[in-house]
């Protein structure tokens, strides 16, 4: 008896649903979606563009520069001699050293030679050529000084033999050489003569030195045969008084 009951109940919930199904007869409108309107962004970019700083360069600072108070003198390149007079024919008495400064005192008339401090020892002056020193500070001001005077620094004399021995002080004596050596400081002309305690003067003599340095003189001499102890001189007169003695020994 359930069997029967139940397929008829089926059967009417199958039509009871088939009536809820939608429609797709014509007339029908099925509903669409519209698309909306797309939306364009424009992003606006500067037209002037940012330009570029450099970078800064390695360039070196400007050089400072130092206007000393008095002129001065120093080397250019390598160590200078500073001389007694404004010439190479003058001795050397000191030096401007590489890195060192010196005041400027003087000048030669043309401007060739500058007279500085003496770089060594404060108390005196010496000549330093402008071709090989840099110059700084005020030039205008250096005042034109006289050249220094020459002199003889140095004298000697020698005999050679300084003994002679004589048989009973009788007969010939053979000559013995007198030797002198003068030195200046500069270029001069010297004055001088030997002179023996026995026979006086030899006779005044007169040398030119173009530069400083020393020249040597000699003469023979034949002493008197008399036995004793003589002196023998070189005497400078000019251009100043100096002399040097020596002696010889006669043995009978």
């Amino acid at each position: 008896m359930k069997p029967r009951i139940l397929f008829p109940a089926l059967v009417l919930v199958l039509a009871m649903l088939a009536c809820n199904f939608p429609s797709n007869a014509p007339g029908t409108e099925t509903p669409t979606l519209e698309a909306l309107p797309s939306a364009t962004v424009t992003l606006s970019l500067p037209t002037d563009l940012p330009t570029q700083t450099p970078l800064p360069t390695n360039t070196p600072p400007p050089t400072l520069t130092f206007t000393p108070s008095v002129p001065i003198a120093f080397p250019k390149d390598v160590n200078v001699n500073c001389r007694l007079g404004p010439s190479t024919a003058w001795v050397p008495i000191s030096a401007l050293i590489t890195g060192q400064t010196s005041q400027i005192t003087g000048k030669t008339s043309d401007g060739s030679w500058w007279n500085i401090i003496d770089p060594q020892s404060s108390g005196r002056r010496c000549w330093v050529s402008s071709s090989v020193v840099s110059t700084a500070g005020n030039l205008s001001v250096i005042p034109v000084t006289e050249m220094p005077k020459t002199s003889v620094t140095n004298v000697t004399v020698n005999m050679d033999p300084k003994t002679i021995s004589v048989a009973g002080c009788v007969g010939p004596v053979l000559p013995i050489k007198i030797k002198g050596t003068i030195e200046t400081n500069g270029p001069t002309t010297v004055k001088w003569r030997f002179e023996t305690q026995l026979g006086g003067s030899m006779g005044n003599q007169s040398t030119d030195f173009d530069a400083f340095g020393s020249k040597d003189f000699s003469v023979d001499y034949t002493p008197p045969v008399t036995a004793g102890t003589y002196w023998v001189k070189l005497i400078v007169t000019s251009p100043n008084d100096i002399q040097a003695e020596t002696s010889y020994k006669i043995e009978c």
